[in-house]
């Protein structure tokens, strides 16, 4: 090791800190780090190689980056060298699991349902009766769909198995799971997406709030809402929308300080939206609108709360073109595969874009269309991983379990 315990308790001043993190930054950036990653680790090392040359004669000394003090320097540097040791360390399990990617594939959705079985029972083989004391949550879930929703979706009593699963994608899981008010036990098969789930909503609801916070400062600012899509905008908005999102992600523990720190945010926003300061008065305005939106009460958050619904019905029941009308033969058998592969890559043969790249083209146009398209890069993220968690649960468990639980729910109803 290049470090070790006695170096560790000879340390005596932040000289001596700083000579181990120069070793650690130079093995870290010379050895491990890929060549885009290495240069910022590089720059630290230099910075404190720098640092370090000047004698401490009493002398005011110039500390990198404008740091108030040589301790905070260190401490920062040694906080960036581990953040980047632990990207290093990302990118090497990343690297890992793409090659046993085929092999996940492969066999995931078997095993998967191996250990779902082994868990709750043979659910394939049990009889209705069984199936619903085995999976009561899901049972439980699924009934009380059908019977909120189920003449909604016009159901016939004899439905194929695709229109059953978009029942469930859509009414199912995005009314009710994601967005239901209720309390619910979520259902057994999706027990290891917890997660997700709550990854999903949180972010949706982020992106509801900022959206309506948003169009109010629009509005009071006297800005088209054109500026919100606009693909061109200037960094003071960009650093806004940070800051407001950042804002409403950050755990408040009190009420007051979120409506506090979102105001100053929106108030931000809206400033460089008008690329002026407000007036005391329109200040105002949108501090009582602001305020609206946090408690619930605003006509326009409710109103965004019904399309972000909608937006995620269409997420999650969404299809590839080239599946709509049955899977289609591959246009060419290529042999070996390629060594580099660029971000264009899937587009590129023949024009063919990869499924995912396809569902965010047609995200975005639904983003934009419902009014998110300010904040609409979140949403469709967060639209894929809840569109990935409930296809890959009807994938494994549409026939066994989902489809013959509707079809009971069905007949009753």
């Amino acid at each position: 090791s290049h470090i070790n315990d006695e170096d560790v308790s000879s340390v005596s001043s932040t000289s001596d800190i700083l000579r181990g993190l120069i070793r650690s930054g130079y093995l870290l950036s010379t050895y491990l780090e890929s060549a885009a990653r290495a240069p910022t680790t590089r720059e630290i090392i230099e910075c404190a190689e720098a640092f370090n040359s000047h004698p401490r004669d009493g002398d005011t000394l110039m500390i990198p980056y404008g740091i108030d003090s040589e301790e905070l320097f260190a401490v920062a540097s040694i906080a960036f060298t581990l953040h980047k040791a632990e990207l290093c360390q990302m990118d090497v399990s990343n690297y890992k699991l793409s090659q046993a990617a085929p092999l996940i594939h492969h066999v995931g959705h078997e095993y998967e349902r191996k250990n779902f079985q082994r868990m709750h029972g043979d659910y394939s083989s049990s009889s209705i009766a069984d199936l619903q004391h085995m999976l009561p949550s899901t049972w439980n879930w699924l009934n009380q769909m059908q019977t909120l929703f189920g003449n909604s979706e016009n159901l016939t009593t004899q439905p194929n198995l695709e229109q059953q699963m978009d029942f469930v994608k859509g009414k199912g899981f995005v009314d009710g799971i994601l967005f239901t008010r209720s309390q619910l036990a979520l259902p057994e098969f999706l027990s290891l997406d917890v997660d997700s789930i709550n990854h999903i909503r949180s972010e949706a609801r982020c992106c509801v709030i900022a959206s309506a916070l948003a169009l109010h400062a629009c509005n009071i600012s006297k800005v088209g809402t054109s500026l919100l899509s606009s693909s061109v905008t200037s960094d003071e908005i960009i650093h806004a929308r940070q800051v407001l999102a950042s804002a409403l992600r950050r755990k408040h523990f009190e009420q007051a300080d979120l409506e506090s720190n979102i105001i100053e945010a929106i108030g931000t926003l809206a400033k460089a939206l008008a690329e002026r300061d407000l007036a005391a008065e329109e200040y105002g305005i949108l501090k009582s609108h602001t305020l609206a939106v946090l408690r619930g009460n605003d006509p326009v958050l409710k109103l965004l709360d019904n399309r972000v619904q909608s937006f995620f019905r269409f997420a999650c029941k969404w299809k590839p073109e080239n599946t709509l009308f049955g899977i289609s033969a591959p246009l060419e058998m290529k042999t070996g595969r390629s060594i580099m592969k660029t971000e264009d890559d899937a587009s590129l043969s023949h024009g063919i874009k990869s499924t995912k790249e396809e569902f965010l083209l047609a995200a975005k146009r639904e983003a934009s269309r419902l009014g998110f398209a300010y904040f609409g890069s979140e949403l469709i993220e967060v639209g894929n991983e809840a569109r990935c968690v409930i296809s890959l649960a009807c994938i494994n468990y549409a026939r066994d379990i989902l489809d013959r639980f509707l079809g009971v729910t069905t007949e009753g109803n």
